[in-house]
């Protein structure tokens, strides 16, 4: 697929820690950074910080932190509570998902099923159609990602290597098919787990199980169901608010994954 690369390049200070993976996931989910600086439109401004502390029981024992009074949860999510226990990115610029989906109610569902389809179109695999048409692969998880993201990978290593969204795409898709990869993902989010911080982020989980690959390294076990948090940045703009290209992901809570000012 031929496309235009422009010629600036987006500030970076720091970037994701690789984790080495194994079967694909992890290696796809954990390298990535990204950094764009994005307008955040007036709006009314979610001062939590200090509202999701972790809880005392009497027995002295910590409780899990509670993140739900920052979002609209109304525990129709139940099945993946940890989405609501993993502290929500906070720069300067941070909108709680109360106060962004207040603001995007409009947009709220547009935001999810862009980042869905960017999530399990890219893991969803048959490493057979990838290497049968694997531009035509890369295309299609590309149509809902932005080709003009830079992304750093191995930062602050000898052969760290800055490259577009789009080029590590189509390496993840190389790694498919050397390691003859199989596997099923779905990816769940709902309206109470999209929020504003620059990015617009959308937090799901990601459900996936592989059913074959070659990668000797993995930690995954081929046949076994496994559940991974995940944050997809997309970007937003006040005046283009139809512009939801994703331009990041990675583990939810991993703040060295998304680059920030």
């Amino acid at each position: 697929m031929s496309r235009q690369k422009k010629s600036y390049k987006f500030n970076t200070n720091k970037a994701a820690t690789i984790i080495p993976i194994t079967a694909l996931v992890v290696a796809a989910i954990a390298v990535t950074g990204t950094w764009i600086y994005l307008s955040t439109p007036e709006t009314t401004k979610c001062y939590t910080d200090t509202a999701s502390t972790v809880q005392v029981h009497s027995s002295g024992k910590e409780s899990t932190p509670d993140y739900t009074i920052e979002t609209n949860y109304k525990g129709h999510l139940s099945q993946f509570p940890e989405l609501y226990t993993i502290p929500f990115k906070k720069t300067d610029s941070y909108v709680c998902n109360k106060d962004f989906s207040r603001e995007h109610y409009n947009v709220l569902e547009e935001y999810e099923d862009d980042a869905t389809a960017f999530i399990e179109a890219l893991f969803n695999v048959d490493y057979r159609n990838i290497a049968a048409n694997q531009t035509g692969f890369v295309a299609e998880v590309m149509q809902n990602g932005d080709y003009e993201t830079f992304i750093t990978k191995n930062y602050g290593k000898e052969d760290e290597e800055t490259m577009y969204l789009y080029d590590y795409i189509e390496d993840i898709s190389s790694y498919f098919v050397e390691n003859q990869v199989e596997m099923e993902s779905k990816f769940y989010t709902d309206d109470s787990l999209v929020y504003s911080d620059f990015f617009t982020f959308v937090r799901g989980e990601l459900v996936f199980t592989i059913y074959n690959s070659e990668d000797t390294s993995s930690e995954y076990k081929v046949g076994e169901e496994y559940k991974l948090p995940i944050e997809v940045a997309m970007q937003r703009s006040p005046s283009n608010p139809s512009n939801r290209t994703v331009c990041s992901f990675g583990k939810a809570g991993d703040n060295t994954f998304f680059l920030t000012p």
